[in-house]
């Protein structure tokens, strides 16, 4: 038997028509799966893997994949959602506008940050100062209220001189101690109101049955109560009003924030902050992406899939996650990136982080008690 591959060619009419019969339906699917693969490959670029709320709240989100890039970025610095957001006990700080103690090889920190102003971006109104300097800051012991605003609207206009600037940051710090971070009202403070403890009251209740806009973490804090468990029926509390805003300098390596908006609002705490390699940290408008915030998350890294636990002291995200959305149309696609801490002091002041803000842990405890969804607002600058 001849097999009928064995057969010679034909090279009649009728031969090359069955031939062409037979292999135009196999070209025909060889083209159809090609440009189909390539129309999925090019057409996912871009999909937002970011975890949705119903992810969330179901702890199922999907690792994330992707290293940013200035333009469209991928998701990046996203951490693993864990259910890890059990309230810890918080550590009160009582000099909330000075960061840290950074390493030898970390430069001089708030007020070297603050003598290389920054441009005021286009798409904010500052504020302009109705008197002189000198005049504000001799008002600090006397009417510290006045001075505080003062002070913020010149330091807003980015007009004073380096040695002027030191004053003003050393004077806020000063202020703030006394009017915002410590138990004792003064009256005239439009950022705080009292409130006097009833029976049954938690932290938690109190801050949602007053409309408090920052996290009830705050509370303790700006009363020095080391534990929740110290209220006691009839104690006076000072409870922060209206909602709070941070500004991020890439020039500077400055995260600012503030209380209100507008020409009334007034500087609450600056801190250093490290951003993204290759200068991928993306700028505008940001809000707190709704129900992003976590308390010891775990993560896994993009680029290498290395995972590491909540309770890792490697984790390099440190103990806060506060996710942003871009809320302008240029910003609208950066995916995955947040404001978190980190283990590596020595970064802050740097390009080192794969596009997101990062702080000092103790740094991001204060910004993640004060900025919250959908109250605050998030403005990134060159």
């Amino acid at each position: 038997m001849t097999l009928s591959s064995q057969l010679p060619r034909s090279s009649s009419a009728a031969g090359n028509a069955s031939w062409k019969r037979r292999a135009l339906p196999v070209a025909l699917g060889l083209i159809g799966a090609v440009g189909f693969g390539t129309a999925t490959y090019f057409f996912s670029q871009g999909k937002d893997t970011t975890p949705t709320a119903e992810l969330i709240a179901t702890n199922t989100v999907p690792a994330l994949t992707g290293v940013p890039v200035p333009a469209p970025p991928p998701v990046v610095e996203m951490p693993a959602i864990t259910p890890h957001s059990v309230a810890k006990p918080v550590a009160i700080v009582t000099n909330p506008i000075a960061p840290p103690t950074q390493p030898p090889n970390v430069a001089p920190a708030i007020v070297a940050l603050s003598e290389r102003a920054s441009p005021a971006p286009t798409q904010l109104n500052r504020p302009q100062s109705s008197m002189n300097f000198a005049t504000a800051l001799a008002m600090k012991q006397g009417d510290p209220v006045s001075a505080r605003l003062a002070l913020t609207q010149l330091l807003d206009q980015r007009a004073l001189a380096a040695a002027d600037l030191t004053l003003t940051i050393a004077a806020l710090r000063e202020i703030n101690a006394q009017l915002f971070f410590s138990p004792n009202p003064v009256v005239g403070d439009p950022t705080i109101r009292m409130y006097t403890v009833v029976a049954g009251d938690t932290l938690a209740k109190i801050a949602k049955r007053n409309d408090v806009q920052t996290d009830w973490r705050m509370i303790q804090r700006m009363n020095g109560m080391t534990s929740e468990k110290s209220l006691r029926v009839g104690q006076k509390l000072k409870l922060p009003v209206g909602a709070f805003h941070a500004e991020v300098s890439k020039s500077t390596f400055e995260m600012k924030l503030y209380c209100g908006e507008g020409a009334s609002r007034v500087l609450i705490a600056a801190f250093p902050v490290g951003l993204g390699e290759v200068n991928s940290t993306p700028t505008g408008a940001f809000m707190v992406r709704p129900k992003s915030k976590l308390i010891n998350p775990q993560w896994t890294n993009p680029r290498t899939g290395e995972k590491f636990a909540a309770d890792d002291p490697k984790n390099p995200i440190g103990e806060r996650w506060i996710g942003l959305v871009g809320v302008e149309a240029h910003n609208q696609g950066f995916k995955g990136y947040g404001i978190h801490g980190t283990i590596d002091a020595a970064s802050i002041g740097k390009q080192a982080s794969m596009g997101c803000v990062r702080m000092t842990d103790s740094n991001v405890e204060l910004a993640y008690e004060l900025l919250t969804e959908p109250n605050s607002t998030i403005v990134i600058v060159p």
